[in-house]
């Protein structure tokens, strides 16, 4: 059953808008790596690899490309308590295009923690894609690919609720 956000929560984003974005984040995508036969999508557990999972389906849809999707493990709730990791992780990782994936981005903090996982793996290239970027910046990360630009206030909370079979049904702030 999806967490849904509190009854006071505002919908920003609608299933529809949300599939509209993960089809424009797509093309993207592709536009970055025109030229690869093969990359890596990357998504932050829950939510981002939920997106990184509708985003691969999307471009296989546009383009025959061979693409690999593993989720990346980061404790949101306490960034230092753990070291982030890549689930099922393969030597098929290294020396390659890697598109990390997130549903909101927020001061930057878990994105930076994740790439910290992906640096020793030479990639030949890195890529942000978020289906929501919040303007407020504690680290020096900026998405690349973004879905929705939003400026909130820091008490804000942004939710993706995703259902069970991992399809968007909407996005909120509270």
């Amino acid at each position: 059953m999806a967490l849904l956000p509190p009854k006071n929560a505002q919908k920003i984003l609608s299933t529809l808008q949300i599939e509209q974005k993960i089809n424009r984040m797509a093309y993207e995508i592709l536009e970055t790596n025109y030229q690869e036969k093969d990359i890596i999508i990357l998504g932050i557990e829950d939510g981002g690899f939920q997106l990184a999972g509708l985003l691969a389906m999307k471009i296989q849809t546009i383009q025959d490309i061979q693409i690999e999707l593993f989720s990346i493990y980061v404790n949101k709730e306490d960034l230092y308590s753990e070291v982030p990791f890549i689930r099922n992780a393969t030597d098929s990782l290294k020396n390659k295009h890697i598109i990390l994936v997130d549903d909101v981005g927020n001061s930057g903090a878990t994105l930076f923690h994740a790439l910290q996982t992906i640096y020793p793996l030479n990639p030949l290239s890195i890529h942000v894609a978020v289906l929501i970027d919040r303007t407020h910046k504690k680290f020096p990360i900026k998405a690349d690919i973004i879905g929705l630009d939003l400026a909130t206030t820091m008490t804000d909370h942004i939710h993706v609720v995703f259902d069970e079979k991992g399809a968007p049904e909407g996005a909120y702030v509270y």
